[in-house]
């Protein structure tokens, strides 16, 4: 099963992404395809060198394991993928607090009260 950061690229499917790999160049257009491993094909591609060159390709297939990172719309901040994470994310916050609260009083994050010692 893949992960959070996967799943949301397969939602960016169809849509116009940057993406740029480890060795500097840019790759910005539209994300035909994506694979678990990051794989990603695009078309309508205008490619920016390291030294700044600009050229347009029509398809392009890029390795999963050279890419530094993938900027997807702003429109997949509200992707279901995200907010199953944020639910979850909260539920955890909620157990959380609720467990400092039974386990001595003392908040989380708060050093143990000292203990003066009589002479």
């Amino acid at each position: 099963d893949a992960g959070v950061p996967v799943k949301l690229l397969f939602q960016g499917e169809g849509h116009v992404v940057t993406v740029e790999l480890k060795n500097g160049e840019v790759y910005r257009g539209q994300l035909v395809a994506a694979e678990d491993t990051m794989n990603c094909q695009l078309k309508e591609v205008v490619f920016t060198a390291r030294d700044g060159r600009v050229s347009r390709l029509e398809n392009v297939f890029l390795r999963g394991g050279h890419i530094k990172f993938i900027v997807l719309p702003e429109m997949l901040k509200n992707s279901p993928v995200l907010k199953k994470v944020q639910v979850a994310k909260s539920k955890k916050e909620d157990a959380n607090t609720s467990k400092g609260s039974r386990a001595g009083g003392k908040p989380e994050g708060q050093p143990a009260a000292k203990k003066q010692r009589k002479a």
